[in-house]
């Protein structure tokens, strides 16, 4: 079978066969500032399947951040769902993209089992949290991307090895786990926080969340590691973290299915 050439210098690549990624079912959960640059990039590697999940509408202050964005989408108050999965799929009509306006919180495992890999674009604990822990009930890779700032942060988990999200979440992150805080801050309880993003981390942490995706697709990806950037000092730090004895996912709450 004769390559397409589209992908042609993709798959010239050395070292890692990006090849596998287009035979996934991928969804990508979050729109914002780092959803726009995974779901960019997840497009042009040209998976099989790509959905794009989530439940809030376009505004003025997502266009200087959100690429994927028009000055329309926001006037009208469009989805941004419906405005990414319209927007990548003019960039890559080979893919079969999919909106869903949904609150991922909604969804169980049954809906997650779906898919071949996640990638969480999130701005809040508790839909992370619920997210890593169906992703990990049913075995399916997570890849979860946040910035905050100048600061940038991938994981990556695979199940059943290795540590889930769940395993970072200390005390205090769980205390304020249902403080719903969003890139606008209007559906923030208090203390209400406007999170900060800057273009440029949010395109180097969504290239770095992608390309796990892509590693993990090849069977390179590492279960448990996590990629730190720094911004102001331009630093970039990588670690695998340990798992957590108190993370549900790997005790009580564990499926029979994954026993070590």
């Amino acid at each position: 079978m004769v390559e397409d050439p589209r992908y042609g210098r993709i798959m010239s690549v050395r070292g890692l066969d990006l090849s596998t990624l287009r035979r996934f079912s991928i969804c990508v959960v979050g729109a914002g500032a780092l959803g726009n640059e995974v779901l960019k990039n997840i497009v042009l590697y040209g998976p099989r399947e790509l959905t794009v999940l989530d439940f809030d509408s376009v505004e003025r202050s997502n266009l200087g951040r959100c690429f994927l964005f028009s000055r329309e989408d926001a006037e009208t108050g469009m989805r941004k769902a419906d405005a990414a999965a319209r927007a990548i799929g003019r960039m890559n009509d080979d893919v079969a993209v999919k909106a869903l306006v949904e609150d991922a919180r909604s969804l169980d495992h049954e809906f997650f089992s779906g898919f071949d890999m996640v990638l969480g674009c999130m701005d809040n604990i508790a839909s992370r949290l619920h997210v890593n822990a169906n992703c990990y009930y049913c075995g399916v890779p997570y890849v979860d991307g946040g910035i905050d700032g100048l600061a940038g942060r991938v994981q990556v988990v695979i199940p059943p090895d290795g540590a889930c999200y769940q395993c970072t979440v200390n005390a205090t992150h769980m205390s304020v786990v249902d403080l719903g805080y969003t890139c606008t801050g209007r559906e923030a309880n208090v203390p209400r926080r406007l999170v900060p993003s800057e273009p440029s981390v949010s395109s180097l942490t969504g290239s770095l969340q992608s390309l796990e995706a892509a590693r993990i697709a090849a069977g390179k990806g590492e279960a448990g590691r996590m990629l730190l950037y720094n911004g102001l000092r331009n630093e970039l730090d990588s670690v695998i973290v340990s798992v957590s004895g108190v993370c549900d996912n790997h005790g009580c709450g564990k499926d029979e299915n994954h026993k070590d």
